[in-house]
């Protein structure tokens, strides 16, 4: 039977790519999936083969420390998948480091905190415990870090769809709090106690709004509300809360203290959480504002960036690297590692899954 031209291209099309395809290397393709904010390790992570059609294969699973291995093509497009992270998409080749950003994938809904909407990003608030254990009020604590139970008058959670200011929100938590006594703190000087709902400091912009606009203190550049319980639970202070409220009159600009942007994937520390990474002449980590004002001066062996308010850091440890990465990949190494505020104080916070 004569081979018309179309068919004889399909079938030279056809033979061509099984040549490719049986002289493809195949090759042992490992790596190490972590969270890009903490560097710790994410179970459960699918590996997958991505298809134009979406129904990507699943080739492995992270294990309990992150970690994968498989047998692939070289070259071969995997993409990594995991619940409320944004999808990672590298080149198949051994000795991978996968860094996962939160994605907030899991609806957030409109927070509405003492009658005025607040910026809080918590799409944990729907979680349901399988054993009943976890109050609602306990994930409003966890959400707003100032609040006790006790702080709580009322707080309803709706799922609904609605949309606020052209955004588009899936659910609404409305919360009211019991009035109590806020002790005031500007730049390390004690300006008294007042009386005040503490649902007002509530959010990423909560205090700075309040420190600015309604107790009208000039040059704000962070302002960090906390409960004195969750805090200092040994103080005996004069107030249930506290309001600290730094300036710009005792910090030095970044340049002028000598300091640079700590380098990270080829260019300056990125801004997350209204912090960005800086270095001293001895590569010590501290952190800067986005507004280039040294908050933390360098004195951390190593630092993660800042998210949710804290920061990861240790003061030992080691670089190492990512074994058969020809130095492109390197991680920290310590057995001593702590979390601090957004003022450089220590957290009391012992496992990772505490807030």
């Amino acid at each position: 039977m004569k081979l018309t031209d179309t068919k004889y291209m399909i079938i030279c099309g056809l033979l061509l790519s099984m040549c490719i395809s049986s002289y493809a290397r195949i090759i042992n393709v490992s790596g190490r999936v972590v969270d890009k904010y903490d560097g710790e390790p994410l179970i459960g992570v699918s590996v997958c083969i991505p298809f134009a059609d979406r129904t990507d294969s699943i080739v492995a699973v992270s294990d309990t420390n992150g970690l994968f291995s498989v047998s692939l093509p070289e070259n071969q497009l995997l993409s990594f998948r995991y619940v409320g992270y944004d999808d990672a998409f590298a080149i198949a080749k051994s000795n991978m480091l996968i860094e996962m950003e939160d994605g907030g994938s899991w609806k957030n809904p409109l927070w509405i905190v003492d009658s005025m909407i607040a910026d809080v990003d918590y799409p944990g608030i729907w979680y349901q415990s399988p054993f009943g254990n976890v109050s609602l009020e306990s994930l409003v604590c966890d959400a707003i870090p100032i609040l006790r139970e006790p702080d709580i008058d009322s707080v309803e959670l709706t799922d609904t769809t609605l949309c606020v200011n052209n955004i588009l929100f899936n659910g609404l938590c409305c919360i009211s709090t019991k009035p109590t006594t806020i002790q005031i703190i500007v730049d390390g000087e004690n300006q008294g106690v007042i009386k005040e709902h503490p649902g007002r400091f509530a959010g990423k912009n909560g205090a700075i709004n309040y420190a600015s606009n309604t107790l009208q203190i000039d040059s704000v550049i962070d302002a960090v509300a906390l409960d004195r319980e969750k805090t200092f639970p040994t103080s005996c202070g004069k107030a249930e809360k506290m309001l600290i409220v730094t300036t710009d009159r005792h910090y030095p600009s970044v340049s002028k203290a000598g300091y640079k942007p700590y380098k990270y994937d080829n260019g300056d520390d990125y801004v997350s959480d209204g912090r960005y990474r800086i270095v001293d002449s001895e590569g010590k980590i501290g952190y800067a504002t986005q507004y280039n004002v040294v908050i933390i001066p360098p004195r951390f062996a190593f630092g993660f960036p800042f998210k949710d308010g804290r920061a990861k850091v240790t003061d030992s440890g080691h670089l190492e690297e990512v074994e058969g990465s020809d130095g492109e990949y390197h991680y920290w190494v310590s057995d001593n590692w702590y979390w601090i505020d957004k003022m450089g104080n220590r957290l009391e916070i012992y496992n990772e899954v505490d807030r």
